[in-house]
């Protein structure tokens, strides 16, 4: 290897390092409990132990820092799952699919997630990145429906609506109050979503199917 690719590495490996100290700082930052107001480019700076000129450098704008620090919280909090979803073979293995990696994304990071929503309720730049990942979770509810709805004889658009709708994060947030864990919030939502398109949730578990129970006709 030429000296030239090694420090090109190196420098690149510094850089990468940088982001993530920044991604953390926000995450940090964005999670507790002071005021959002102070979650500024300047304070992200200051807990990374960078220049404020780093972190514009680097993400530009706080719209764009909070892009990407939903970029990476997505790929912390298991959104690859939701494949899974689009190569189930039946409709309630793929709504439990959806519905659970939804549920479990809002419930990783639910206080910080909390606090970038609301950011998007004050701040118009911040909203559109906001709105731009729910629209996204609209169209994969659309495009799930259309694989398994379409023969069912039912609305397709009312349907992906409220498939969309039982997946958001004001939703999860309002349901997993008290005693109720996630699990519990996205099997009743996976349920809900089934029964809906009027079908049984068929519940049969790796368990129990090893034992030879048959799954439901309805299913």
């Amino acid at each position: 290897m030429s000296p030239r690719k090694y420090d090109l590495g190196r420098r690149r490996g510094a850089t990468d390092a940088t982001r993530g100290r920044i991604l953390e700082a926000a995450r940090t930052l964005l999670g507790g409990k002071g005021d959002m107001a102070e979650v500024s480019m300047e304070a992200v700076a200051a807990k990374a132990g960078v220049s404020r000129m780093t972190v514009y450098n680097q993400f530009h704008s706080q719209p764009l820092l909070l892009e990407a620090l939903s970029d990476s919280l997505a790929e912390r909090g298991g959104m690859h799952r939701l494949m899974g979803a689009f190569v189930a073979t039946t409709p309630q293995e793929a709504v439990r699919t959806f519905v659970g990696t939804f549920v479990g994304f809002w419930a990783s990071e639910r206080v910080l997630l909390r606090r970038v929503r609301a950011m998007g309720v004050l701040t118009p730049s911040v909203y559109r990145k906001v709105r731009d990942r729910d629209e996204w979770r609209r169209e994969a509810a659309r495009n799930l429906v259309a694989k398994f709805g379409s023969d069912r004889g039912r609305d397709m658009e009312w349907a992906s609506d409220l498939l969309a709708a039982m997946t958001s994060f004001e939703v999860f947030d309002a349901l997993c109050e008290g005693n109720r864990t996630p699990e519990m919030v996205a099997r009743s939502l996976s349920e809900s979503m089934l029964r809906l398109w009027g079908l049984a949730p068929d519940d049969v578990g790796p368990a129990k199917a090893r034992r030879g129970r048959r799954p439901n006709a309805a299913g």
